[in-house]
């Protein structure tokens, strides 16, 4: 049995559906935030579904897949990844990946999803800017000892890439990673998905200069504009580096301090560079939303007791007695979103109820009822997974306008 914290409830509104952004799922699917297995990732969320990542076609492509132009982007692109995950050879004076393990096993996805065979290494993604100065997200790096996100907990990784069709990068030269010095500047604050006033961005510096990497460059001059094509290069899903086609994506709304596109991104891809495909010059910063990425379907009927006579705000999970057992004051939330997710509900005493939710029903990974349904019952109640897609006119990735503290640490 384990207790968990619930943390204040978000509902996604109509100015959030408006701008793509919240840590929900959508008017169906409330999420609550502090719930465990959620958690705020990378992934910019679309508008109109609030849980879609691809938009039409996969746009993603591989290093080996792309041109030179291309690929000399995606050079100048990191990996943040967990010191953990790598060891040095002091014979062959490399760093080596330790364990693997693929998506497909990790995040139990169908084996034909596209990179359902690919292994996962990093976190977030980053751009080098000359100086030893490497551009991310806030929410990727902290400098709180404390924080899982603390700055000296990763290496920054160039080379993370398939050179050819098989196995990506298992080894990298000392040139190739490096840790993190400083955090030059950051900011996580103000409401997220309000993108009038929320900022997420960081400047970190590196523990020395590379000697064989080229600046990317920043766009200082214009603003984004709607309609203008955009792309980015990140690490989605931790995979080795994705370059997105250039010809894709575009710019659908702006606002003070970020824009939304319909860039085909997945958690990992924040802090990775926004470019403009005319210029090739960077024009912001992937930032956060809702953190979905799969979408599950039962495969038969599921049901559970919803026990609400919990007086604090803990939720306790018992599967081997069927029940979760939630606080008092959440019930109704709770039975609206059960409700909304086509669950049928029977009155068994004053606090408890017997759900049942039909096989067909979908959930996305990183919403409160999939998070309840397999701690309950396992995840072989589910389908394997899909990637989440939408339609391609569709949009939400969100992007962080350059920051001017960032602009004036770079200037030449």
């Amino acid at each position: 049995m384990k207790n968990q914290k619930l943390i204040s409830l978000i509902a996604l509104g109509p100015v959030l559906m408006a701008t793509g952004f919240a840590f929900a799922e959508n008017t169906a699917y409330t999420q609550l935030k502090g719930s465990e297995n959620i958690q705020p990732l990378a992934v910019p969320a679309p508008s109109f579904s609030a849980s879609k990542s691809i938009y039409g076609e996969n746009s993603m492509q591989e290093y080996y897949q792309v041109p030179a132009q291309l690929k000399k982007l995606a050079d100048s692109t990191v990996a943040f990844v967990n010191k953990s995950s790598l060891y040095f050879d002091p014979v062959e004076k490399v760093y080596k990946v330790k364990n693997t393990i693929k998506i497909s096993e990790s995040n139990y996805l169908d084996e034909n999803e596209d990179f359902s065979s690919q292994s996962k290494l990093s976190g977030c993604s980053g751009s080098y800017l000359g100086k030893g100065l490497v551009m991310t997200a806030g929410h990727c790096v902290s400098e709180d000892a404390k924080d899982p996100s603390y700055f000296e907990n990763f290496f920054m990784v160039f080379g993370w890439k398939y050179d050819k069709e098989g196995a990506p990068a298992q080894e990298f030269k000392s040139d190739a990673v490096y840790s993190i010095k400083k955090v030059e500047t950051r900011a996580l604050e103000g409401p997220t998905g309000d993108m009038k006033t929320y900022r997420d961005f960081a400047l970190v510096s590196m523990d020395r200069d590379p000697s064989d990497r080229q600046p990317l460059a920043l766009e200082k001059e214009q603003a984004p504009k709607i309609g203008q094509k955009v792309f980015t290069i990140g690490y989605p899903l931790g995979l080795a580096v994705k370059i997105n086609d250039p010809d894709q994506a575009q710019v659908y709304a702006v606002e003070k301090n970020g824009f939304q596109t319909n860039i085909d991104a997945f958690g990992g891809n924040s802090g990775g560079p926004a470019f403009d495909s005319a210029t090739n010059k960077i024009v912001g910063i992937l930032v956060t939303a809702v953190g979905t990425e799969f979408s599950y379907e039962l495969n038969r009927d599921f049901s559970f007791i919803a026990d609400f006579s919990l007086p604090s705000d803990t939720i306790e999970y018992k599967p081997q007695l069927g029940t979760v057992t939630f606080g008092s004051a959440v019930r109704g939330i709770v039975l609206e979103m059960l409700r909304n997710s086509k669950g049928t509900i029977s009155i068994l005493d004053e606090n408890k109820c017997l759900v049942t939710l039909p096989k067909g029903a979908r959930f996305e990974n990183r919403s409160l009822l999939f998070s309840l349904i397999t701690r309950v019952g396992g995840n072989n109640v589910f389908n394997k997974g899909k990637l989440m897609r939408d339609k391609q006119e569709s949009f939400g990735t969100g992007v962080m306008k350059l920051p001017e503290e960032i602009k004036n640490l770079v200037q030449p």
